[in-house]
């Protein structure tokens, strides 16, 4: 299989979160496109700078500089700012198909054929190509973290497929993990959040456990919620995770992602040992190994959810329970 995805600490993306960022998004465009007067003042020239215009759609900065930069959407530069005319911005939210997230649910409307493409780009072990997908991506709308979730995990859980069924060869999944690596590289710097932190959470896998991807792109999922991140990564043992937590500090979960079955046992004895140095830690597991909460609660955790964009929220949920 492939290096890892977000799959190992998830297993499929959950309907209500999607559901509910989607509202949310979805009404911030309802109110700018119906008064967008009422999020921006005018000025004289009908004009607005790019980080107003992320604001006025609900959308990251960098999501409206790639769409002037590709050319999706009109801008020209004045005295070293980049300015948007208000009609332009009204055409192209009209014109835009909406996100696969605001979609009905379970359908993914957009993201199959970029998909596609990705796809092609890692088999092909062309990193440069795989990125300008990524950020074509991104510039029609989608958020770094829609990258992950459902762009690079569904095309690296299709590319581990297409090698297990003999479709390609071990050569080309391997370039493909490779390229995935140097993709997450260059994501991850569009996760860090400015300002104080809510606290620490370390992210480890349990012995035996090779692919470190998913629970980097984990990592970086969780640093776009607000937390200083240690990622442990892959393969660790019991030991090195107590030493972390007692030199975490303000430490906010502990969170274990498991791939393989086999390594359940191991992931069981890591909860335990959490629990033992600071019982009031919220402690999480999830993965391809772990199926549901039940499954989840069996072996010690606190919480489980399918969509890693919601782990924040569960974290927060735990924190404020154990008060």
């Amino acid at each position: 299989m492939p290096g890892g995805s977000v799959g190992e600490f998830v297993r499929v993306p959950v309907a209500p979160f999607q559901a509910h960022r989607g509202r949310k998004l979805g009404a911030r465009l309802a109110v700018g496109r119906g008064d967008a007067g009422a999020l921006i003042a005018p000025d004289d020239s009908g004009q607005i700078s790019l980080h107003e215009a992320a604001d006025l759609l609900g959308v990251h900065y960098m999501t409206i500089y790639r769409r002037v930069r590709l050319g999706i959407l009109p801008a020209r530069k004045v005295d070293g700012t980049w300015l948007i005319d208000r009609a332009d911005l009204e055409r192209a939210t009209t014109t835009t198909p909406e996100r696969g997230r605001r979609g009905r649910r379970g359908s993914h409307p957009r993201a199959s054929s970029w998909q596609e493409r990705l796809q092609a780009r890692m088999l092909s072990g062309d990193v440069e190509g795989s990125w300008q997908v990524i950020e074509t991506a991104m510039a029609s709308g989608f958020e770094p973290d829609e990258i992950y979730v459902r762009l690079l995990t569904p095309s690296l859980h299709a590319i581990g497929a297409s090698w297990e069924s003999g479709r390609i060869s071990i050569d080309q999944e391997h370039l493909a993990s490779s390229v995935a690596t140097a993709l997450i590289g260059r994501l991850g710097p569009r996760f860090v959040r400015r300002g104080r932190k809510k606290g620490v959470v370390i992210v480890a896998m349990p012995p035996g456990e090779r692919h470190g991807l998913g629970v980097a792109m984990l990592a970086d999922i969780l640093a776009g919620a607000g937390y200083e991140i240690l990622n442990l990564g892959p393969d660790t043992p019991t030991e090195s995770l107590v030493a972390a937590m007692r030199n975490a500090g303000s430490l906010a979960a502990v969170v274990v992602s498991v791939v393989d079955i086999e390594r359940r046992p191991a992931a069981e004895r890591l909860l335990a040992a959490a629990h033992r140095e600071r019982p009031s830690v919220p402690r999480l597991v999830g993965g391809n190994a772990i199926s549901d909460e039940r499954a989840a609660l069996g072996l010690g955790a606190d919480g489980w959810v399918a969509d890693p964009r919601g782990l924040g929220d569960l974290i927060e949920a735990l924190r404020a329970r154990g008060r």
